[in-house]
């Protein structure tokens, strides 16, 4: 069983490490592209546009599990802050129940949505499945995620509420 959440750790990382970083890299390249070829040889690229969408939506699509992970997705912390540590708990929960049951009831329909595209991008013509395939996989790691953080919630307010908290 450590092998395997191992194995899955690495993936995990792999797609929402790299894969990111990649894209970025790619939307970076292709704006200096467009700009050198717009203004130095006085040619507009037409793909650079659906380029740097496609990468931006993959970039985000990837990272924002890691970005949950390491809870630094943007949040309104003016009130949580401000409340007990009971208050925050209770917060914690609703907001992520909440959560993890709209994303579980629109797992399927996005689902069927992907699977059904028979469109493909305007330029450079590659199938919608494959270009919003990554939101699933987002869909997904955002459930787990959500799922994973009502556990902690739980683990956490034990933790308080016995005192042992750090």
């Amino acid at each position: 069983m450590d092998n395997l959440k191992r194995i899955g750790k690495k993936v995990v990382d792999f797609l929402g490490i790299v894969i990111p970083c990649f894209t970025f890299v790619v939307i970076f390249v292709t704006f200096m592209m467009t700009i050198i070829s717009r203004y130095i040889f006085k040619t507009p690229v037409t793909w650079s546009y659906e380029v740097s969408v496609l990468g931006y939506m993959w970039t985000m699509f990837f990272g924002v599990g890691k970005a949950m992970e390491a809870d630094e997705h943007v949040v309104f912390g003016l009130v949580y802050d401000a409340v007990k540590p009971r208050t925050q708990f209770i917060f914690k929960v609703v907001y992520n129940t909440f959560l993890l049951i709209l994303l579980v009831v629109c797992f399927v329909p996005c689902w069927h949505s992907l699977l059904g595209k028979q469109m493909v991008t305007g330029v450079l013509k590659l199938p919608y499945t494959v270009v919003f395939a990554p939101f699933m996989y987002m869909l997904a790691e955002v459930i787990i995620r959500t799922a994973i953080n009502i556990k902690k919630a739980f683990d956490d307010y034990k933790k308080v509420k016995g005192g042992t908290a750090s």
